[in-house]
């Protein structure tokens, strides 16, 4: 059963796309498109869809994951820009 990235919930779990927009895409192509709770993932306050902050968190942790394995510039060509 997926959980939350952000908390370890296993309840009503839906799909963040990391990267939205013009970066949905890629986002999927490179499984960017994480397990949140619904609170984590839309909740007014602390909700990624909201809270900013939190928001960044996941982009860094997504850019990275990507690092691991492609240079920074190459992040910056598919997604637009470093995070990092």
């Amino acid at each position: 059963m997926p959980e939350c990235h952000m908390c370890g919930k296993t309840w009503m779990i839906e799909h963040h796309h990391v990267f939205a927009g013009p970066y949905r895409k890629k986002s999927t192509q490179y499984g960017y498109v994480w397990p949140l709770c619904a609170w984590c993932h839309r909740h007014p306050i602390i909700g990624v869809h909201y809270n900013q902050e939190r928001n960044l968190v996941l982009k860094r942790e997504a850019q990275e994951d990507f690092e691991k394995t492609h240079t920074r510039e190459e992040f910056r060509e598919i997604f637009g820009k470093s995070y990092l």
